[in-house]
């Protein structure tokens, strides 16, 4: 006879039930999903019992966690149901695999009967080792550990005495190790394969750390419950086999294995309690491990983090605990379990970083990327991230993220030009940290940003994320960045800052200091983080996610200073008039602007006079000393009145002129008479015709960019770009 389902997928109770009474068939079933059902309908009790007194020639079943959840008259109606018992109302292994190995229910008893799978040896946790008198309830513990656990964290070897139904169903789940049957005739087959399980388990986990301790990040071995079914006859044909039990039980707390026996024994002290077990338990039990390999789609971005509504500002910005700081999903399993990545120290509250990689192709690197940083940027707020964006070959690969307002630099194509000021950029930035540090008090970023969380009044010290797409290649390219990458990867830990490699292969050059890897294969991505590999899907929507989600960031937070301005020689126009003015008595002239990437900033360039002293603008032909001379001219009329008292000449000059100051341009050094070069107040170092000419530094006079007006300080050795005037 027909069975009809009343849920969360059916039409509404109030509808429903009415057509139920007048036109079900004779012998139907009315299926009734009491706790999706009652909240939307708040006659459905009224309506279940015309329905009972009416209709006696149809079938009603209710089905709730426990009879306590229906109103009394409707309870001898009541089955439970396996799923509510586990607070599902359906089963996906994206929702259902996150459960607590602690707390796993198998039935109930007036309330829901719990059983505890964790005892503690002194202060380590350990499993505990059960016994059942009852079928059922093993049968329900086993299924709910399925239910709520991914394979990755538990697996189940089936013993059975003989070939009986004792595991009919779960045997076929994917967390069955293997099933051993008729032992009660041969144990030799299974007590081998325990031992050997048990040594093996030793072997990999070595003395350090315990697999049952470690649940997450570094298990490198799932939790192994052994499942006995008639005990009580292997011990009658083979007592030896109670010491195998007790010799596996020993080592428990190293080697993950459990017990689960049918009867009692001494290897088994714990007893599951006595209980009533949902009554859609075999038949679940047939449906749920069918379930469990089917696979299921990848969530969308927002769905995997929990934020379905999308980003909203107090939400996903909001404080967390320090564990869950700078950890975000990345994706999914190939048991639909969310993968994270924690960019903590592994010393600091299960951290995986500081610092890791991506290796890939550029089309599969730069999704993972996207997966990586769009996580990160979802959960905190530019006061708790800033990233920086290194694309050396300029292929694209950060494109979209750089419109977030917690990115304070992207830098593609990185001419030589680009490498020098980051490296005087990032040592600046490693610097001002540390100073920070030092003068609050506080020997690491996460003491500085507790502190400031709890009251104190600090500006925010956020952490820093330095992302460098081919690193090998950037590296060859400009070895004097290796220097300060370095610095970040033995001291990041404790200055919040934080590299992410990615490029076609591993950063050998900086390989000593990561600690993930997200690799992409054949088969797709892995996370490795020392002996743990797991398997990496992505969301399918990072494309709309990376154009949508930085531009709605924007709308709530200005984007802040950059870790280094546009370069002196793509500004499009400089006037003296923007440089303001200074005082005569400083004994200096406006001149142009002076690149300072140390500080983040660009700063005016003066001409200084105040002690004596003369001064050159040595360049090639065209390359802007003539205007630089008449800039000059024009800049110490305003400051001085006139140009009494100084000589400047544009071109080569012949003799020394009586005059206190002395400027003068040249195409060379060695055409700048000895007098001026002997005490040079200050210089500028225009576009020469030979970077070996350079008095400043040949490989930075090379990668001058050939612009009117850019050239060297002559003292400090940075990029000037002079005004016009």
């Amino acid at each position: 006879m027909r069975t009809y389902h009343l849920g969360r997928d059916s039409p509404p109770s109030r509808v429903f039930l009415p057509w139920f009474e007048r036109e079900a068939e004779p012998g139907a079933t009315l299926l009734v999903d009491w706790k999706h059902c009652a909240a939307t309908d708040p006659g459905l009790a009224e309506a279940l019992r015309w329905i009972l007194a009416t209709r006696h020639d149809v079938r009603v079943v209710i089905t709730a966690g426990t009879p306590d959840e229906v109103p009394e008259h409707l309870r001898p109606w009541v089955r439970t149901s396996f799923l509510a018992l586990h607070g599902l109302s359906g089963f996906t292994k994206a929702e259902a695999w996150r459960g607590d190995w602690s707390s796993v229910p198998v039935g109930y008893d007036g309330d829901r009967v719990v059983v505890d799978l964790v005892r503690f040896d002194g202060q380590y946790p350990i499993g505990a080792h059960l016994h059942t008198t009852s079928r059922d309830t093993l049968r329900s513990l086993v299924l709910g550990l399925m239910t709520t656990h991914s394979p990755k964290l538990f697996q189940v070897m089936f013993v059975d005495a003989h070939d009986t139904d004792a595991f009919d169903g779960l045997e076929r789940a994917p967390h069955a190790h293997s099933h051993f049957l008729d032992v009660a005739t041969d144990p030799a087959q299974v007590t081998e394969a325990l031992l050997a399980e048990s040594e093996r388990r030793l072997e990999v986990v070595g003395n350090t750390w315990t697999v049952f301790a470690h649940r997450g990040l570094d298990q490198v071995l799932p939790q192994l419950l052994v499942c006995v079914s008639g005990l009580r006859d292997i011990l009658a044909a083979h007592p030896d086999f109670g010491a195998t039990l007790e010799a596996v039980a020993r080592d428990t707390g190293k080697s993950g294995v459990q017990l689960l026996l049918d009867g009692p024994h001494e290897s088994a002290p714990h007893e599951v309690p006595a209980c009533i077990v949902p009554d859609d338990l075999d038949e679940l039990a047939k449906s749920l491990p069918r379930l469990m390999h089917e696979p299921e789609p990848v969530p969308g971005f927002f769905a995997l983090h929990g934020v379905p509504g999308g980003f909203d500002r107090q939400r996903t910005w909001r404080k967390r605990p320090v564990r869950e700081q700078f950890r975000a999903v990345v994706g999914v399993d190939e048991h639909s379990r969310p993968v994270e990545l924690d960019l903590k120290s592994a010393s600091l509250q299960d951290g995986m970083g500081p610092h890791g990689e991506i290796t890939g192709p550029t089309g599969a690197r730069a999704e993972m990327l996207r997966a990586v940083l769009l996580g990160q940027l979802l959960r905190h707020s530019p006061d708790d991230l800033q990233v920086v964006l290194l694309d050396f070959h300029g292929s694209g690969v950060f494109a979209g993220l750089d419109r977030a307002p917690h990115v304070h630099g992207h830098y593609r194509g990185i001419p030589p030009v680009i490498a020098d000021r980051l490296v005087e950029a990032l040592k600046g930035e490693h610097q001002r940290r540390t100073g920070v540090l030092a003068a609050s008090g506080y020997r690491t970023t996460w003491d500085y940003r507790f502190a400031r969380d709890n009251g104190a009044p600090l500006d925010p010290l956020p952490e820093l994320l330095v992302c460098v797409d081919s690193p090998r290649d950037l590296l060859r390219a400009h070895p004097d960045l290796l220097g300060v990458l370095t610095t970040f990867g033995e001291l990041g830990r404790t200055c919040g800052e934080h590299l992410l490699l990615s490029g076609p292969e591993p950063a050998d050059a900086l390989g000593g200091f990561l600690r993930f890897r997200f690799e992409h294969t054949g088969s797709g991505w892995t996370r490795r983080i020392s002996r743990s590999v797991e398997n990496v899907a992505l969301p399918p929507d990072l494309g709309e996610r990376t154009r949508s989600l930085p531009h709605a960031m924007q709308k709530v937070e200005p984007l802040h200073d950059p870790l280094l301005p546009p370069p002196l020689h793509e500004w499009s126009r400089l006037t003296l008039d923007e440089l303001g003015s200074t005082s005569a008595e400083h004994g200096s002239v406006p001149l142009g602007l002076l690149d300072n990437p140390f500080e983040h900033t660009v700063e005016v360039f003066h001409a200084g006079f105040g002690r004596g002293g003369h001064g050159a603008i040595v360049g090639k032909p065209g390359s802007g000393r003539t205007t630089a001379l008449r800039t000059l001219t024009e800049s110490i009329t305003r400051t001085f009145g006139s140009t009494a008292g100084f000589h400047l000449a544009d071109g080569p000059l012949h003799g020394r002129p009586d005059a206190r100051h002395v400027v003068v341009t040249a195409s060379t050094w060695a055409e700048v008479p000895g007098f001026i070069t002997d005490d040079l107040a200050w210089g500028v170092e225009l576009k020469l015709a030979d970077p070996a000419w350079s008095i400043v530094d040949e490989r930075r006079q090379a990668n001058l960019p050939d612009r009117p007006g850019t050239g060297l300080c002559a003292r400090v050795g940075r990029q000037v770009r002079i005004a016009t005037s």
